[in-house]
């Protein structure tokens, strides 16, 4: 896994890049210039990008936007690091693509614990680009049948009748569910274990009207439920609600997937 780190402060740089260097198959490119960081992502495809917050000229949340800007980086796990733990800050940096947060001083541990979380979401993206793939492939021609299985949690037909019988239709919304639907699920695990709620609920409000696109009223209820706990702040009943969640849209993804192999020409 390729980590790319930014920080201004050689010291800092200095640290992080060694720690990175500490896990297992990672290895870490260090800039003390955000515009030359930028310049390196564009051509390059980072697994993980960690940066300080204040920094001169282009601060941690500027640097964050215009990577989203940068074509196909829009998905690139950020880690923001930051001795403030100001929310105001943390909410603009949520709203400009930073997926997680850890304060100075940090420990080996904890960052190890955080990059391992992030490294997983970024797997799950990669999984999710070649499940689309296939998904975007295959659907259009697939004939929508009903499995008998009584634990599907996709009702296809009554999906396809929902769309006018428009399989082409089906087939692309699938293909965007699958593709950006591991990111959501990654950003709220990110988001709960940071006890970030607002955007736990923002992200929780986005999968809702992803899922509401299908006929799966098993998975639209469980992601209601978790969006209703996110938004009083229950952290215990929103973790537990997000297990539930995680398990039934990888399952709904599975479903898709399968779907699209099935029909797949042999």
């Amino acid at each position: 896994m390729e980590i790319i780190i930014v920080d201004d402060e050689p010291v800092s740089l200095t640290l992080l890049k060694q720690l990175v260097r500490k896990l297992p198959h990672c290895q870490a490119v260090g800039f003390t210039d955000p515009s030359a960081a930028l310049a390196w992502c564009q051509p390059n495809d980072p697994d993980l990008v960690i940066v300080d917050y204040m920094m001169p000229h282009v601060d941690g949340i500027e640097f964050a936007r215009r990577l989203c800007a940068l074509e196909g980086r829009s998905d690139t796990p950020l880690l923001m690091v930051s001795a403030t733990a100001d929310r105001t800050i943390r909410n603009s940096a949520l709203q400009q693509g930073v997926s997680g947060f850890m304060n100075k001083p940090f420990s080996f541990v904890e960052l190890q614990t955080r990059v391992a979380d992030m490294i997983t979401m970024r797997s799950k993206q990669i999984k999710a680009a070649s499940q689309a793939v296939l998904v975007a492939r295959d659907l259009p021609s697939a004939g929508f049948n009903e499995s008998p299985n009584n634990n599907q949690l996709l009702k296809s037909d009554s999906t396809l009748a929902r769309l006018d019988g428009d399989a082409t239709l089906f087939a692309a919304i699938a293909s965007v569910f699958v593709r950006t639907v591991p990111q959501l699920i990654a950003s709220i695990s990110m988001a709960l274990s940071t006890n970030c709620f607002d955007r736990a609920y923002s992200d929780a409000h986005s999968l809702k009207g992803a899922v509401s696109a299908f006929e799966a009223p098993e998975v639209l209820k469980a992601v209601a439920l978790l969006e209703q706990h996110a938004k009083s702040y229950n952290a215990t009943a929103a973790t537990a609600a997000f297990y539930v969640v995680e398990t039934l849209c990888e399952r709904l993804l599975d479903e898709l997937t399968s779907m699209a192999a099935s029909t797949a020409p042999k």
